[in-house]
């Protein structure tokens, strides 16, 4: 199984590396507080849904053994391995599933367990985290990393931590507004490259300035009527999300809302096509299945009233319907218009009992703000 660089990444911290035929997955080094934070969100499945999709965890080592080298499992130098799935060494494994006729599960599983706990654990070994590529579906996305809420610590934090974070919350638009622009780049289509915004951009932003910020985003050259489209999703996604979050008892410490839209005009219009195309399908099958609905309902009352007038009737079932006439290839990859998401759970943690982080509020409501500006100044309506 091949590790890849990652190349879509505007924020956060180095290491991030892909995984698969497609680079469907994201697999990034996890604190504890985070991995804990994406097990227990299976308990919340309204802010589940705008999380990335969690597939478990990979233990990689920086040694790399001759063996896994020739084998394929990962070509480029400088890149770690795969040394263990969910806690079980890769080897172990693999001696599992070669090894499955000869145990039965729990013994197998036991043995794999007892041996990965031998090996997992070294000096040289980083435990991570897989996650869905949300940049999957997207040809040239722009992306932009914004960090939400007020506080940038833990509660638990060191003095000097909290003096410090504190003074960067303080001298950015993360202190009054909630939010930062930690990183973004933007496609350029007459070029073919990515102009790239670092953090060092964001927090020389503030409160008068910050609107430009936004607009260096939306920069793409996409043309007015795409990227009002744009925004008006964004914005009907930051207020679904804001209704989310001010349900959810929990403290979010440097999260971040992941935003992506494409930035070919090209691509942008072949994936809106491939939505509508969708949107179509789907009520063509709910108008099916509703019309079978009502002829499987003609059909049994007219048996019925047979049935009661002692009379025989020729139930020829005949029904040409079949549910597999009608699926989809979930493999197949969908073009994407636009995405968002939340991620970063280093520093967050649930707080039964104590509401919503009003930081995160401040922030999801600031961006808000922003964006239906941009509509107004920048992209009003034709009507």
């Amino acid at each position: 199984m091949k590790l890849n660089p990652l190349h879509n990444q505007v924020g956060g911290h180095d290491g991030v590396l892909s995984m698969g035929d497609d680079n469907e997955i994201i697999v990034k080094p996890v604190l504890p507080q985070e991995l804990r934070f994406y097990e227990e969100s299976v308990l919340h499945p309204e802010l589940q849904t705008w999380m990335p999709a969690y597939y478990g965890t990979l233990t990689l080592t920086r040694q790399q053994p001759d063996s896994q080298l020739q084998d394929g499992q990962n070509a480029m130098p400088g890149l770690p391995t795969i040394k263990a799935l969910n806690g079980y060494a890769l080897t172990d494994l693999l001696s599992f599933d070669q090894a499955g006729q000869a145990q039965n599960g729990s013994e197998a599983a036991a043995t794999a367990a007892d041996e990965a706990s031998k090996h997992v654990g070294d000096e040289n070994d980083d435990e991570c985290i897989c996650l869905e590529n949300i940049s999957r579906g997207f040809s040239n996305p722009c992306v932009l990393d914004l960090k939400l809420g007020t506080q940038l610590y833990d509660d638990d934090a060191s003095d000097e931590k909290k003096a410090r974070l504190g003074a960067v919350a303080a001298t950015t638009t993360t202190g009054k507004l909630g939010l930062r622009l930690t990183g973004f780049h933007v496609y350029d289509s007459d070029k073919r490259e990515f102009i790239k915004y670092s953090k060092h951009y964001g927090k020389g932003l503030n409160e008068d300035n910050v609107l430009d910020g936004f607009r260096a985003f939306f920069a793409a050259k996409l043309g007015s009527k795409r990227m009002r489209l744009v925004i008006e999703r964004f914005i009907n996604d930051l207020t679904d999300f804001l209704a989310t979050i001010e349900t959810q008892e929990l403290r979010m410490r440097s999260s971040s809302l992941l935003m992506m839209y494409e930035g070919d005009a090209e691509m942008f219009d072949e994936a809106l096509l491939l939505e509508q195309e969708k949107i179509a399908s789907v009520v063509a099958r709910a108008k099916a299945t509703l019309t079978e609905s009502n002829d499987n309902d003609s059909r049994t009352t007219k048996r019925q009233t047979a049935e009661e007038n002692g009379e025989a009737m020729d139930c020829d079932d005949d029904d040409e319907y079949s549910d597999d006439d009608d699926e989809e290839d979930d493999d197949e990859l969908a073009q994407k218009v636009t995405d968002m998401r939340l991620i970063d759970f280093g520093h967050s943690t649930w707080v039964p009992g104590q509401g919503p982080d009003e930081g995160v509020i401040l922030g999801v409501k600031s961006a808000l703000t922003f964006f239906e500006r941009l509509l107004d100044e920048d992209y009003p309506s034709e009507e």
